[in-house]
């Protein structure tokens, strides 16, 4: 029972879907609510510098909030994310797995990519709620070392956290998906 407690305060210890107190299907009056610094605004997208020292965009549609970032910038005192418990540059690839008990779903036009020193993974997890957002777990892996088909997950550590609407995201990446075998929504 224990055990089942702390499972579900892991990702969720508000209780709610939220990145600084924003949701997804918010008014774009939400964003008044936002007291960080802003430090880009484009179109339908704004992005905040967090108090520890990380970006956070919200890009608006239709004066509703669809779409979610939560970028770390690297700096070891910025390693808590805006949603979950998980730790950017600690928490694995396999831990996100484990806990989810999936390998979630990728966008087809959101797949692994290589740059010149990193690769970079997007894996997807649906929520079981009403507003239909997903959880987007960007995680990246150096290149250089000895990284292999059976530690890649081990070594792929948490670099982005995105909440979007299913269907903005469906629009945006496209609505071709690869989903894990044993793919269930999380719960909540």
């Amino acid at each position: 029972m224990a055990i089942l407690f702390l499972a579900s305060s892991f990702l969720l210890p508000s209780g709610e879907i939220s990145m600084y107190g924003v949701k997804i299907n918010d008014s774009q009056k939400s964003l008044e609510n936002v007291n960080l610094e802003r430090i880009a605004k484009k179109d339908k997208m704004q992005k905040f510098r967090t108090e520890n020292g990380n970006d956070f965009s919200i890009t608006v549609e239709k004066g509703k909030v669809v779409y979610m970032e939560n970028d770390w910038l690297q700096d070891e005192k910025g390693v808590q994310p805006l949603f979950s418990d998980f730790k950017f540059g600690q928490t694995s690839l396999k831990a996100i797995r484990s806990k989810f008990s999936t390998n979630g779903f990728t966008y087809k036009s959101r797949g692994s990519f290589q740059t010149k020193t990193h690769l970079i993974m997007f894996n997807c997890f649906e929520f079981e709620s009403e507003n239909n957002e997903v959880l987007v777990t960007i995680t990246k892996v150096a290149l250089k070392g000895d990284i292999t088909e059976n530690n890649l997950a081990i070594k792929a550590k948490l670099d982005a956290l995105i909440i979007a609407d299913k269907n903005y995201l469906d629009k945006t990446w496209g609505k071709d998906k690869t989903y894990d075998p044993t793919y269930r929504k999380i719960q909540m």
